[in-house]
C-alpha cells in the first residue's frame, strides 16, 4: 500500500509538472535575467557599474522586474495549478480518484510550492558561488544574500497562498486572479478608505498620517513596491524581519482555510463565482461598502460637503450592491424587489453607522496632553518631516515650558476654530512625546491667518526656530564651504567662502537673524531671495536663504566687499508688472498672478530703477495683498518671481497709480 500511494504521488507530481513546469521556468529565466546575468556584466571594468548600499535590490539588478516576477509567478501558479476545480469534467475526474481530498489538496499544494520555491533556491546558490569564487563585496554580501532569499521566499509563499485560498472559494480562473490581488491590497485600501472617511467626521485626525507612517504594512504589495532602491540606507530594507514573520503566520493561516474550503467544496460548483453560500453575503456587502466609501470619496473631493459626501455613499453603495449581485448570479438580470430591500436593509444599517461613529471620537478631537505628562513636542508640516528631524543625531524637538505652552495653546485654538471639512492653507502637524513613552498626533489644515497669534508666540520659541531652520544647530567647524549665489543675477559666479573665519562669522551673523525673525518675517519673508549652499563634512549639503530684510547678514556682505555679488539688484530686474487684486483671500500670490494674466486683466509694467528698488521689498506667500507683482529677470526672461504687498505695506506711488 506504501509503493502504491508513493507511486500516485509521483503521477501526480509529473501531471503537475507537465502543467505548470513553465511557470517555474520562466519564474528561473526572469530572476536569471534580473540578477546573475547583471552581475556578470557588472564585473565587467568597462560596464562602470557605481557600488550602492541596496545589496540585491538595487538598481543594478532591477529591483522592480524582481518585483514584478515576485507578485506574478505565484499567482499564475495558483491559478493553473487548481485550475480543475473550476472545469467541471476534470474536477469530476480528478476527485474520482482512489484519495482523500485532503491529500489531494496536499499533493498539489506540496508540488506547487516546490516548484515556486526552486527557482530562488537556484539563484541564490548562484549568487553564493559568485562569494566563494568572485569579489562581490561592492554589489552584496552573504547577510544581504540570505535577506534576499528569506524575502523571495517568503513573499512568493504568502502570495501562492492566498491565490490557493481565494481559488477554492470561487468557480472562475479570471475571478480567481483578480481577488487575489484585491485580497493582497484589500487591507491596505480598507485602512485607507477608513481614514479618509474618519477624517470627514474628526477633526484633528489624517488619512494622509495613517499613509505616511504605517499604510504600505497592511498589504504586502505595497510593502515591497514601497521600497525605493535609490535611498542608499544600508539598513533600510524593503521588508521588516517583523513583517516577514506576520506574512509566515499569514501563509499558515490561508493554508488552513483553504484546506477546510476544499473538503466541504461541492463539485458542481465549478464555473461559479462563489462557491459556497456562506460567503456570498461576505462579497455582497463587502463590495457595496468599498464602492461606497469610493463614493463618498469622490463626492468630497469635488464638493467638499457633508450632502456630497452622502450622496457618494448612496450612488456607490447602490452601484457595489448591483455589480456583487451580478457577479454572483452571473447574469445583469438582478432588479427586483429581493434585492431592492436587501440594498435598503444595508442602508439603514450604515446610516446608523455613520451618525453613531463620531460620538465615539468626541474625546479624540478634544484631548490636549496636561503639560506634565508632556516630555517634548513637534511641531511642524506633516510626519515626515518628524521622522526625519527623529534621524537626526540631535533632534530638534520643543522642550521648554515656554515652547510647550505655546504648542498647547495652538492646539486648544486648533480644536476651538477649525472643522474636519475645512481646507485651509496650510497643514500642521503636531507630536507630543509623553513621559510614559507614548506619543499622540494631531494632523490639521487650517487659514493660517486665523492663527496668527498663537502662531507668533510658538514662532517666538528658540527651539522652533531651531526646528525650522537646521542651520542653527550646524557646527561652524563642520562646513568646508559656504556657496552663495542670487537666482538671477549679473554675477558671473557664486561667491564661495573657503576660509573657517569667514564661515564662522557668517554664520554668526546668519544666525543671529533668524534667531531675530518675528513671525511675519518667517510666515510670509521680503524682498528676493539668495540661495545659499553648506557643504558639510561627511554629510548632505544644506541649503539656506538670504532675504533682504537679514540685517546682519546684508551688514557682512557690504563689509566683505561682496553685497552686490550676493544680493539681487534693480539693474538685475528687467521689469516689473503689477495688478491690483481686487478679491484677496487664501490664494496662493503665484496662482492669482497667473489667474489675472490668463483672464486677460492688463497689467502696469514698471521699469525705473528707482520704483524697482521699492517694489523688490514686497512679501512672498501672504495670500492676503491688495497688489501682485510679477518681477521678471534680465538674464532669464522666461521665469519670474511674484512678490505682494497689503494695502498698508504697498508704495505710494502704486497706490497712487491704481486710484486714478
Amino acid at each position: 500500500m506504501p509503493l502504491k500511494t508513493s507511486s500516485f504521488r509521483k503521477e501526480l507530481f509529473k501531471q503537475d509538472f507537465r502543467n505548470v513546469g513553465w511557470i517555474s521556468i520562466v519564474y528561473l529565466l526572469g530572476l536569471f535575467f534580473t540578477i546573475p546575468l547583471q552581475l556578470m556584466m557588472a564585473l565587467n571594468s568597462e560596464y562602470g557599474v557605481e557600488p550602492s548600499d541596496a545589496g540585491l535590490f538595487s538598481t543594478t539588478f532591477t529591483f522592480e522586474i524582481q518585483a514584478f516576477f515576485l507578485f506574478i509567478m505565484p499567482v499564475l501558479m495558483a491559478i493553473f495549478l487548481f485550475r480543475y476545480l473550476h472545469v467541471k469534467e476534470a474536477s469530476d475526474f480528478i476527485h474520482s480518484l482512489p484519495v482523500r481530498r485532503e491529500k489531494l489538496f496536499n499533493y498539489h499544494l506540496g508540488s506547487g510550492l516546490f516548484l515556486l520555491i526552486l527557482p530562488i533556491l537556484m539563484i541564490s546558490f548562484m549568487l553564493l558561488l559568485f562569494l566563494w569564487l568572485v569579489d562581490v563585496s561592492d554589489f552584496y554580501s552573504f547577510s544581504e544574500l540570505g535577506y534576499w532569499t528569506l524575502l523571495m521566499v517568503t513573499v512568493s509563499v504568502l502570495t501562492f497562498m492566498a491565490g490557493v485560498f481565494v481559488g477554492t472559494w470561487t468557480g472562475l480562473s479570471a475571478v480567481q486572479g483578480i481577488l487575489t490581488y484585491i485580497l493582497l491590497l484589500f487591507p491596505a485600501g480598507f485602512v485607507l478608505l477608513v481614514s479618509y472617511h474618519i477624517h470627514f467626521y474628526v477633526n484633528g485626525i489624517s488619512a494622509g498620517l495613517v499613509m505616511d507612517s504605517s499604510f504600505q504594512r497592511f498589504s504586502p504589495i505595497v510593502n515591497v513596491l514601497e521600497y525605493y532602491p535609490l535611498r542608499n540606507e544600508s539598513e533600510y530594507l524593503p521588508v521588516g524581519y517583523l513583517d516577514l514573520g506576520i506574512y509566515v503566520v499569514l501563509s499558515l493561516v490561508f493554508y488552513v482555510l483553504a484546506r477546510l474550503i476544499y473538503q466541504k467544496r461541492q463539485l458542481e460548483s465549478a464555473s461559479s463565482a462563489v462557491t459556497l453560500t456562506s460567503l456570498k453575503p461576505v462579497l455582497k456587502y463587502g463590495m457595496t461598502f468599498c464602492f461606497a466609501l469610493v463614493g463618498g470619496l469622490y463626492f468630497s473631493d469635488l464638493q467638499n460637503t457633508y450632502s456630497w459626501i452622502i450622496a457618494g455613499y448612496v450612488f456607490g453603495g447602490a452601484l457595489g450592491y448591483l455589480l456583487s449581485v451580478m457577479l454572483i448570479e452571473k447574469t445583469w438580470r438582478v432588479f427586483s424587489m429581493k434585492q431592492a430591500k436587501g440594498l435598503a436593509a444595508y442602508g439603514v444599517l450604515t446610516a446608523l453607522l455613520i451618525t453613531v461613529l463620531p460620538l465615539f471620537w468626541l474625546n479624540y478631537e478634544s484631548y490636549v496632553p496636561e503639560k506634565s505628562e508632556i516630555e517634548a513636542v513637534f511641531f511642524g508640516n506633516g510626519y515626515h518631516h518628524y521622522e526625519d528631524t527623529l534621524s537626526q543625531n540631535d533632534p530638534s524637538l520643543i522642550r521648554s515650558e515656554e515652547g510647550i505652552a505655546a504648542v498647547r495653546q495652538l492646539h486648544r485654538e486648533f480644536i476651538n476654530k477649525d472643522q474636519s471639512l475645512d481646507r485651509g492653507d496650510r497643514f500642521y502637524f503636531i507630536a507630543y512625546q509623553l513621559e510614559d513613552g507614548e506619543e499622540v498626533y494631531r494632523y490639521y489644515e487650517v487659514d493660517k491667518s486665523l492663527f496668527n497669534e498663537e502662531l507668533a508666540q510658538v514662532s517666538k520659541v528658540k527651539e522652533y526656530k531651531e526646528l525650522n531652520y537646521p542651520v542653527l544647530k550646524t557646527k561652524a567647524s563642520e562646513v568646508q564651504k559656504v556657496t552663495l549665489e542670487p537666482l538671477y543675477s549679473e554675477a558671473p559666479k557664486p561667491v564661495n567662502l573657503l576660509d573657517s573665519e569667514k564661515i564662522e562669522s557668517f554664520l554668526e551673523s546668519y544666525r543671529k537673524d533668524l534667531y531675530n525673525l518675528s513671525y511675519e518675517e518667517m510666515a510670509y519673508p521680503r524682498g528676493l531671495r539668495t540661495d545659499g549652499n553648506l557643504v558639510i563634512e561627511g554629510e548632505d549639503s544644506e541649503y539656506i536663504s538670504i532675504y533682504p530684510s537679514y540685517n546682519n547678514t546684508i551688514k557682512w556682505l557690504k563689509n566683505e566687499g561682496i553685497y552686490e555679488q550676493v544680493i539681487i539688484q534693480p539693474k538685475d530686474i528687467a521689469r516689473v508688472e503689477i495688478l491690483p487684486w481686487g478679491s484677496p483671500g487664501n490664494v496662493p500670490d503665484r496662482v492669482a498672478y497667473e489667474q489675472m494674466k490668463s483672464q486677460g486683466n492688463e497689467a502696469w509694467t514698471v521699469t525705473e530703477e528707482e520704483k524697482l528698488s521699492q517694489v523688490m521689498k514686497g512679501s512672498h506667500d501672504r495670500g492676503n495683498g491688495e497688489y501682485l507683482v510679477g518681477v521678471y529677470y534680465e538674464h532669464d526672461p522666461n521665469f519670474y518671481d511674484v512678490l505682494s504687498f497689503t494695502e498698508e505695506d504697498a508704495p505710494e506711488f502704486i497706490k497712487n497709480h491704481f486710484k486714478q
